[in-house]
C-alpha cells in the first residue's frame, strides 16, 4: 500500500525516468523524500574527501602555472574556494540537525547540489583563464588532470546522482574548452564519447538506486500490512484502516466500510471517535474505549482492544501501530479492525479462546468486562442495570494443599458448571481467576431477587462435589453490586461488588452481602491510613510503650509489655485494633513487627530491676522462617538473656494449618524465650494447645476478671478451673485488666501469680514510668 495513495503496491520494480533524478528536490512521494534525504546524507559523508581531491588538483594545476602566473593569486584563490565549501557543508549540515528540517530539505539539497558543483569550477576557472600564458608542458599536464577529474571526481560523487551529472557536465566543459585550445580535435572526440559514457553510467546508476529505493520501502509497508492481517486474519471478517496524526480516517477498506454501514469514502476525513462514539458516551462507560485512545494520545501499538460501536450497536476488535518519520514523530495510524459481536464465545477459534477461560470454558475475566460494559450501556437510562455478582469459594486452598490441583481443577469445573446452571438465561458467569467467579446478571435487580440468587449460588456450591474417590466439601461467600446505583462504569461497579464481597467474608463465610455506600466511604479511610501507616513507618513516628506487670503477692515489677503507639499529627493518637489491622494487610507486619523486637531488646538491656519484656506476635509473623532470625539477631546485638524475653501469642494463630504453627513456635522456644498464650478462654481454647506448644505462661482474659470480681458465678468457676488447669501444667498465670484493689486482692487470693492493668499501671514510655510500688503507696496514703 502506497503511503500516500493507500491503494496495493505493485509487486514489480517501478519505472524511473530521468525527470525522477531532479525530482529528488521537490519530491512528491515519500519515496523520493527519503531518497533524497539519503543522498544528502551521502553528500555530508563525501564532502571532505571530494574537497581534498580538488585541492589537489589545484595543487598540481597550481605547480603547472607557477612559472607564468603569479603564485600568490592562485593561492588565494584555491584558498576562498576551500573555504567556501566548507561553508557550504556546514550549513547542510546545521540544516540536517534543525528539528524543522523537514521544511529546509529542498533547500539543502540544492545547496549541497550546488556545492559540489562549484568544486568543480573551482579548479576549471584558473588554467581556462591562464592557459594561454602556461608553456606547452603545462597545458599538456592541465589536460590530462582535467581527464582524470571528469573520470575521479565523477566517481566520487556517483552516488549522489543529481551532484555527479553536474559534477561532469562542468568537467566534461572544461576539457571540451582546453581540447579546442589545444587545437586537439581526436582528444576532443575522445572526450565526447567518453563524457556520453559517464552520463548514461550517471544515469543508468540513479536510475537503479532510486528504483532499489522505492522496491525497499514498498516492501517495508507490505510487511507492515501483512503482519497487521496476520494479527487479526482468524476473525474472517474486517479489514484495514489508515488515519492521519489528528486520527482523522485517511483510508478504510470497503469491507470494514460496509460492517459499519457506509461506504468507504464516506467515511473519509471523519474523526475515529467520531465514527466509533457519535454522541461521545461510550468514552466515558467503556474501559476498552479509554484505553484506545490511551494508546492513540501516547503513540503506543495496541493489539485485540475491544470496543463499543454505539453507531450500530456491535462490538470492534482495533489493533494498530502509529507510523514514524525519521525523527520518530507520529505521522499517522495504520491498523486493522473487525466485527466480533458474535464470535465472542462462539464461531472463529482465536476471537473465541481469547474470551473463554481454559481450564472451565466458561467466560474469562475479558469477556466479562465487555459483558458488564454490554451491560451498563444497555440500561444506560434507567435507575438499576441488572447486577454483577462476585463468588469466592470457601475453603478452596485446603483442597489444593491436601489433595492436589488435579482435583482442585476439576473441583473448579464442576463449580463452574453448577453456578451456570443456577443463574439460567438471565446471567453470563464467568470465572476472573483463582477461586473467584463473576455473574453477570440481567434479569431484575431488585434487592429480594437478588439475594434469592445469592442464596442459590451458595446452596449450590455447598453441596457435596465428588471427584474420584474424594468427597468434596467447599462453601461460597457472595458480594453484589447493583448497575446504576453502585456504579455506572464498570471498574466502579467490579469495585463495588469486591467490596461487599470483603464486608460478606468478615460478617462470616458461606453468605452474601450488598454494597454500601459506607463500605466505599470505609474503604478510602483505610487507604487513607495505610498511607499514613507507611509514611509514620517510614519516618519513625511510630513509638513503644510499656505497661508493667507485677508479682501478685509482691507487687514487684516482674515484666512489662511492649505496646506500639502511633500519635497522628492530625487524627491524635490511634488505637492499635485500628493500625495493626491494616499493617498487616499491608503486608508490613514483619517490618515493624522485627523493629518493635529489636527495639524493645534493647530498652530492657536498660532496665535497673531486671524485669523481663513481652512483645505481641501475630500469627502472619508466624510463617516462614523470619521471626525465628529477627529474634536472634535482636538477642545478639543486644546482649539479653532469652529467658528476659517474653513473645505473646493469641489462640488465633492455631485458626489453619495447625501443624505450622506449633513448628514455629518449637523453634522459638528452642532459643530459650519464653512463650505466652495471650487472651486465653476468648474463644478459641483448646487444652492440647497448652501441651503441644509448650507455653510458659498463660495470661486470663480481662472478661474473667471483671466477671469474677462482680460475682458471677460462671466467671468465677472459670477462672478457678483456668488456674487449676495452670497449676496441674506448672504453667505462670497472669489476670489482665486489673483495675481496682478488689479485683487485685480477689485475684490475689484465688492463686494468680501475676496482674496486669490500669490498678499497676498503664502503658507509657519508660522514661516516664514510675516504680509500681512506689504508685501503690501513693494510691494507699490518698
Amino acid at each position: 500500500m502506497s503511503r500516500t495513495t493507500g491503494q496495493a503496491v505493485d509487486s514489480r520494480s517501478p519505472r524511473i525516468s530521468l525527470l525522477d533524478i531532479y525530482r529528488l528536490c521537490c519530491p512528491d512521494d515519500q519515496v523520493l523524500c527519503s531518497i533524497r534525504d539519503q543522498q544528502i546524507d551521502k553528500i555530508l559523508r563525501l564532502a571532505p574527501y571530494t574537497i581534498v581531491v580538488q585541492m589537489l588538483c589545484g595543487g598540481v594545476v597550481l605547480a603547472a602555472l607557477a612559472d607564468s602566473v603569479n603564485p600568490f593569486a592562485l593561492l588565494l584563490w584555491f584558498a576562498l574556494a576551500g573555504v567556501f565549501c566548507a561553508v557550504r557543508m556546514a550549513r547542510v549540515w546545521r540544516l540536517r540537525q534543525d528539528p524543522d528540517y523537514q521544511d529546509e530539505a529542498p533547500a539543502s539539497f540544492l545547496s549541497a547540489t550546488l556545492t559540489v558543483f562549484c568544486l568543480s569550477l573551482f579548479w576549471l576557472v584558473p588554467p581556462l583563464i591562464w592557459f594561454d600564458q602556461a608553456s606547452a608542458s603545462a597545458q599538456l599536464l592541465m589536460a590530462v588532470v582535467a581527464a582524470v577529474l571528469v573520470s575521479a571526481g565523477s566517481l566520487t560523487v556517483l552516488a549522489v546522482p543529481p551532484a555527479a551529472l553536474a559534477f561532469a557536465s562542468v568537467s566534461l566543459a572544461g576539457t571540451f574548452i582546453i581540447s579546442f585550445k589545444l587545437d586537439n580535435m581526436p582528444m576532443a572526440v575522445l572526450t565526447a564519447i567518453y563524457g556520453v559514457a559517464v552520463f548514461f553510467a550517471i544515469t543508468a546508476s540513479a536510475r537503479q538506486s532510486i528504483a532499489h529505493a522505492r522496491s525497499r520501502i514498498e516492501l517495508e509497508e507490505q510487511g507492515e500490512i501483512v503482519s497487521l492481517l496476520r494479527e487479526f486474519e482468524a476473525s474472517g471478517s474486517g479489514g484495514l484502516w489508515e488515519a492521519d496524526a489528528n486520527l482523522r480516517l485517511t483510508m478504510i477498506s470497503e469491507e470494514l466500510a460496509q460492517q459499519i454501514g457506509n461506504s468507504a469514502q464516506s467515511l473519509i476525513g471523519i474523526p475515529l471517535k467520531k465514527m466509533l462514539d457519535p454522541d461521545n458516551r461510550v468514552s466515558e462507560l467503556s474501559s476498552g474505549m479509554r484505553t484506545l485512545f490511551d494508546h492513540l494520545r501516547t503513540g503506543q501499538p495496541f493489539r485485540d482492544i475491544a470496543v463499543p460501536a454505539v453507531a450500530n450497536d456491535r462490538w470492534w476488535s482495533l489493533s494498530g501501530r502509529p507510523t514514524r518519520d525519521e525523527d520518530g514523530q507520529i505521522t499517522g495510524w495504520r491498523g486493522v479492525g473487525s466485527d466480533i459481536t458474535e464470535v465472542r464465545l462462539r464461531g472463529i477459534d482465536a476471537v473465541r479462546e481469547a474470551r473463554r477461560d481454559p481450564l472451565t470454558g466458561i467466560a474469562n475475566r475479558l469477556f466479562i468486562r465487555e459483558q458488564l460494559e454490554e451491560l451498563l450501556l444497555d440500561t444506560y437510562d434507567e435507575d438499576e442495570r441488572g447486577a454483577l455478582l462476585l463468588v469466592d469459594l470457601d475453603r478452596f486452598k485446603l483442597v489444593n494443599d491436601t489433595l492436589g490441583h488435579a482435583i482442585g481443577d476439576r473441583l473448579l469445573c464442576e463449580v463452574a458448571n453448577r453456578l451456570d446452571r443456577a443463574t439460567g438465561e438471565d446471567g453470563v458467569v464467568g470465572r476472573l481467576g483463582g477461586d473467584e467467579f463473576a455473574v453477570i446478571w440481567r434479569g431484575s435487580a431488585d434487592r429480594d431477587t437478588l439475594s434469592g440468587i445469592a442464596q442459590r449460588l451458595v446452596e449450590e456450591v455447598s453441596r457435596t462435589v465428588h471427584v474420584g474417590g474424594a468427597a468434596l466439601n467447599v462453601g461460597a461467600t457472595v458480594g453484589i453490586a447493583i448497575g446504576g446505583r453502585d456504579g455506572t462504569l464498570e471498574g466502579a461497579l467490579m469495585r463495588a461488588a469486591d467490596l461487599a464481597l470483603y464486608h460478606a467474608k468478615k460478617g462470616g463465610r458461606g453468605d452474601y452481602a450488598f454494597f454500601e455506600p459506607r463500605l466505599l466511604e470505609a474503604a478510602e479511610h483505610n487507604r487513607l491510613l495505610e498511607n499514613d501507616v507507611r509514611e509514620a513507618l517510614a519516618t519513625n513516628k511510630m513509638t513503644l510503650a510499656y505497661q508493667p506487670i507485677v508479682d501478685a503477692r509482691t507487687k514487684h515489677t516482674v515484666c512489662r509489655e511492649a505496646l506500639l503507639r502511633w500519635d497522628h499529627h492530625i487524627r491524635g493518637a490511634i488505637s492499635p485494633e485500628r493500625f495493626i489491622p491494616i499493617i498487616e494487610d499491608a503486608g508490613l507486619i514483619h517490618q515493624i513487627g522485627s523493629w518493635v523486637i529489636r527495639e524493645a531488646c534493647s530498652e530492657a538491656m536498660r532496665w535497673q530491676d531486671g524485669a523481663a519484656v513481652a512483645v505481641n506476635i501475630s500469627a502472619a509473623q508466624l510463617s516462614g522462617e523470619g521471626l525465628e532470625q529477627t529474634v536472634i539477631d535482636a538477642l545478639a546485638r543486644t546482649g539479653l538473656d532469652p529467658e528476659r524475653l517474653e513473645l505473646e501469642v493469641t489462640e488465633t494463630i492455631f485458626i489453619g494449618d495447625e501443624s505450622e504453627t506449633l513448628d514455629s513456635l518449637e523453634r522459638l522456644r528452642a532459643l530459650g524465650v519464653k512463650l505466652v498464650l495471650d487472651d486465653f478462654g476468648k474463644g478459641y481454647s483448646s487444652l492440647g494447645y497448652l501441651s503441644r506448644a509448650h507455653f510458659s505462661k498463660i495470661k486470663i482474659d480481662r472478661s474473667f476478671v471483671r466477671g469474677a470480681a462482680e460475682g458471677q458465678r460462671d466467671c468465677l468457676a472459670i477462672l478457678r478451673a483456668i488456674l487449676a488447669l495452670a497449676d496441674g501444667l506448672e504453667v505462670i498465670t497472669t489476670a489482665e485488666g486489673v483495675e481496682s484493689e478488689r479485683e487485685a486482692a480477689l485475684l490475689s487470693s484465688l492463686g494468680v501469680e501475676q496482674m496486669q492493668g490500669f490498678y499497676f499501671g498503664r502503658p507509657e514510655a519508660i522514661e516516664a514510668d514510675l516504680i509500681p510500688e512506689r504508685r501503690l503507696a501513693q494510691r494507699q496514703d490518698a
